[in-house]
Formats: structure tokens, C-alpha cells, sequence
């Protein structure tokens, strides 16, 4: 497929303040993306089926045939593409870690200190919500697939140490505090990953009292961020 088309389809995927979900991002492809061959066609298909059905059936309960009847296709075409439902779902989730990580790099991009870790936090409050099915996919492969943590660990350490660069450089987080920048990194990056998986994802607060804000949320996660980080509260509760 041609590259230039594929980065021409990035930054799409966020729609007045939303993100939409990840099949649908992919389903924009087909009409932006120039396929080599009708295989290849057929392959990224395949693809957008698969991100639908792990994100409506699970991987648990996830079978080819529930594959090939999204993507409209005979059983014996996925296997002329894929070996198993095993290697597509680590396919299709690998890759859709990848654009979290470049949205997020995007949405904090030529922004003020704080700004940027707001609309970090927004983003993925957003992802979260459009792709929960995806993101139990993402921890259930982690603990099923010795192959696909592999695969995403040196994906999810260049992550940790983007943001301790950026806590190195940025931050007050001098050499006489606890710790290092990239500990205080990955604590932090946990701190939004398991809130978030809690509260969006397994729904462990159903009851709360005041629901889920997405605003409100966001906006305690990045106080919370830049008082670790700056060692003072942000420009906005001054």
C-alpha cells in the first residue's frame, strides 16, 4: 500500500473532541489508502473485521468465522492471509498501540507545559471510551501470548521513555528527589493507564455517586501530572 497515503489517513481519527473507534478509523483506509493488489485489499479488511469483532465479541470468545462474516469473506480466505485468530489479533492490537502512542505524541505537540498533558489525558479518556472492547483485548493478549509481549514491551518502553525525557528536560524533578525521571514516569503512566482501565474498561465504579466526567477526570489526572512533575500546582489553580 502506498506510505504517503497511509500518513495521509493519521489525524483523522479525532472527531470534534471524540475519538472514534479504531475499526472506524481503519474503514477511513479504504478510501485513502492505494492497495497494491486486490490481496492486499483483502488482508486490510480482514484487518478492519477483526479490530469490530474484538471489539463487540472479545478475544476470549473470538472465532475466524466471526472474522470472516464482518469482512463479508469465505473461511478459507482468511487463511490464505492469516495462520490462526491468534496472529491476527496480535496484528491488529499492536498496531492500533502504535496510533495511541502517535495520537498522543500529536495532541501534545506545540503546547504549553500543562496544556500538553491535559490534552494528552483527554485523548486518551476518548480512546478509552470508543475502544474498550480493544483495550481488554490489549492486557488479556499481555497475559495469554508470551509472543505478544514480545512485541509490545520495547513498543511500550520507547513510550516510558519519551515521557522521561520530557520530566528530565521539562520538569523539576531534580537528581536529589526519590527515584529517577524514568521511575517517576512509569509510575505515572500506570496511574492514568489502570485508573482509566478501571473506571472505562471493567467499570469497577458503576455506582459512584457523581458518574464518570470525562472533563473531571481529566482534569484531576493532569493536576495530579504536573504536581508530580513541577513540583507546584498548574498555571490553572493558581
Amino acid at each position: 500500500m502506498a506510505v504517503a497515503a497511509e500518513r495521509n489517513a493519521k489525524g483523522t481519527a479525532f472527531v470534534e473532541g471524540r475519538e472514534i473507534r479504531y475499526a472506524d478509523y481503519l474503514s477511513q483506509g479504504l478510501n485513502s489508502i492505494s492497495f497494491a493488489s486486490k490481496g492486499d485489499r483483502t488482508r486490510y479488511r480482514l484487518k478492519i473485521a477483526a479490530a469490530r469483532a474484538l471489539e463487540e465479541i472479545g478475544y476470549q470468545n473470538l472465532r475466524v468465522s466471526d472474522i470472516c462474516t464482518y469482512a463479508s469473506v469465505a473461511l478459507g480466505t482468511f487463511y490464505v492471509y492469516y495462520r490462526d485468530k491468534n496472529e491476527i489479533a496480535m496484528e491488529v492490537v499492536l498496531e492500533f498501540i502504535d496510533h495511541l502512542y502517535e495520537r498522543a505524541r500529536q495532541v501534545g505537540r506545540g503546547t504549553g507545559d500543562f496544556e500538553a498533558i491535559h490534552n494528552t489525558n483527554r485523548f486518551f479518556i476518548a480512546a478509552y471510551q470508543a475502544n474498550p472492547g480493544l483495550m481488554q483485548c490489549h492486557v488479556q493478549l499481555q497475559t495469554q501470548l508470551p509472543e505478544f509481549q514480545e512485541q509490545w514491551r520495547p513498543r511500550h518502553a520507547k513510550w516510558i521513555e519519551k515521557l522521561a525525557r520530557s520530566i528530565a528536560l521539562r520538569g523539576n524533578y531534580g537528581e536529589d528527589m526519590p527515584g529517577s525521571a524514568m521511575k517517576v514516569a512509569r509510575v505515572l503512566e500506570g496511574m492514568v493507564f489502570h485508573y482509566l482501565y478501571a473506571e472505562i474498561v471493567s467499570r469497577e465504579n458503576t455506582q459512584a455517586e457523581n458518574g464518570f466526567d470525562p472533563e473531571a477526570v481529566a482534569m484531576m489526572l493532569s493536576v495530579l501530572w504536573y504536581r508530580a512533575v513541577y513540583c507546584k500546582d498548574p498555571p490553572v489553580l493558581r
